[in-house]
């Protein structure tokens, strides 16, 4: 026994056949309009217009009919009159979720709503599939990632996000180009990853039989332009981690990275601070946002917090008083896990996880342990500290920055000692040695998350709900 959607749809397909076997194109290879739903709302009445849309609902019966037809933006209702509507008994084609266009005079009806009384029409692409919403409803979240183009229909929300995700990306290049910083693409194939301590996606190249990887960062490849002698780089592009999905992380998400000669990681912090309040701003009108009933201020300067002042702050622990038992123990006391071999630097870090919640208005978290990076120039006035910061926005961080390692024998030296304590460290790049050794001047830079910015920008808790389409574990 067929069910009740496969009658539906055969019913729609029958729609489909008639209208070929009667000479009529059910998906015409034009569908121009002359006004955008709204542009026809805006005129006055008896003016024509022709406008296109999809068919979202239908009333009436008779010898009048009123159609919702909703462009990407705007619904505009449609009133159909036997008297007044060319081949009005066509009408019956018309299925929910279908585009079609009418042309016809702007109108008022007797209740007021601003109309179009349609003299002519013709479908523009019959919808074979119902919408969910005439059948079993569109609620379940799993399947609303799944099939995205149908939860932008039927959720207008979701579909504003997005947008709202187009501007604030805008305003981030904005921002960059008018700091004089050249937009440029690197290699999203790549003959060795680089650029974090992270799992890469493995593929091949047939013509050649060598691995490749899809890029974990772009940081060596536009290091590699501050030596060739451009002194502002930015990119915007995906990257590839072969890890954990959760709330924050999807393994294919967006970030922008940045280089500029002849700055450090002070410069690097306002240049932070201005791409976030240009953005706030490019949405909300202001600095001002509220984040999951908080309110946040975007306006900088934020604060400036080293990572062991943040320990002494918010736990009420001085780190540099503990003995290596002390910080372990108090690692457990914060019910965090400390993986690998004993690192006293990466413990120091470790600890700082339990900090990280009370984490709220922006801050930079400044300074933090040598060992927890091989690519940072150690600090200029404590030499087991490196010129890092981390800033943290809701109690989640959003990005990474460095006084950039410019020093080639010291790079080899971190990768090999880093190699030593950790299988899964940075790889050993000659060829970035290599290209170091021909001089890079001093360099700032940044790399941020856009994904988690937007979340914070548009008050939206999971990752999956700012990337169109997320990565999704196969069904059962």
């Amino acid at each position: 026994m067929a069910s009740r959607l496969e009658e539906m749809m055969q019913a729609r397909r029958d729609v489909r056949e008639d209208m070929l076997q009667n000479g009529t194109n059910p998906y015409p290879q034009e569908g121009h309009r002359t006004h955008t739903n709204q542009q026809a709302l805006d005129l006055a009445d008896g003016k024509k217009a022709t406008i296109a849309g999809r068919v979202r609902a239908m009333r009436g019966h008779g010898k009048i009919r009123f159609v919702d037809v909703h462009d990407e933006f705007t619904k505009i209702q449609v009133v159909f009159k036997q008297d007044e509507t060319a081949d009005f008994a066509a009408i019956k084609n018309f299925h929910t979720g279908d585009f079609i266009r009418v042309t016809g005079e702007r109108f008022t009806t007797n209740a007021g709503e601003a109309s179009l009384l349609a003299r002519e029409f013709d479908m523009l692409s019959k919808a074979l599939r119902p919408l969910p919403d005439s059948w079993y409803g569109f609620s379940d979240e799993e399947e609303r990632y799944r099939r995205r183009p149908v939860d932008l229909i039927m959720n207008p929300d979701v579909a504003e996000v997005f947008r709202q995700r187009s501007k604030i990306i805008q305003s981030v290049r904005q921002t960059l180009d008018e700091h004089n910083f050249l937009e440029v693409e690197t290699p999203t194939l790549q003959p060795m990853y680089g650029g974090a301590n992270a799992r890469p996606f493995v593929t091949h190249i047939n013509a050649w039989d060598i691995p490749q990887y899809l890029k974990i960062s772009d940081e060596l490849y536009l290091k590699r332009l501050i030596v060739g002698g451009f002194e502002r780089v930015y990119e915007i592009d995906k990257d590839f981690r072969n890890e954990g999905v959760d709330r924050t992380h999807n393994p294919e998400f967006t970030m922008m990275e940045c280089y500029a000669a002849y700055w450090d990681y002070n410069d690097m912090m306002t240049l932070t601070e201005k791409v976030y309040e240009n953005a706030a701003i490019a949405i909300h009108g202001t600095t001002e946002v509220e984040y999951q009933g908080m309110k946040i201020d975007f306006r900088g300067p934020w604060r400036r917090l080293p990572m062991k002042d943040a320990i002494r702050e918010y736990l009420g622990i001085d780190v540099d008083e503990l003995s290596d038992d002390e910080l372990r123990a108090a690692i457990k006391d914060h019910k965090l896990e400390y993986e690998g071999e004993w690192i006293r630097g990466l413990g120091i870090a470790t600890l700082f996880e339990a900090v990280e919640e009370h984490l709220i208005q922006p801050v930079f978290i400044t300074d933090m342990p040598r060992e927890t990076t091989s690519l940072c120039k150690p600090h200029r006035e404590d030499a087991s500290l490196i010129e890092r910061f981390e800033p943290y926005i809701a109690g989640w961080e959003v990005g990474n920055a460095y006084t950039e390692l410019n020093d080639p024998v010291l790079q080899r030296q971190f990768w090999e000692e880093e190699r030593d304590d950790d299988d899964e460290a940075h790889p050993l790049d000659e060829d970035f040695i290599e290209t170091l050794e021909y001089g890079m001047p001093p360099t700032g830079g940044l790399g941020m998350g856009l994904d988690r910015m937007v979340m914070l920008l548009t008050n939206q808790t999971k990752i999956r709900d700012v990337i169109l389409f997320p990565t999704m574990k196969p069904r059962e």
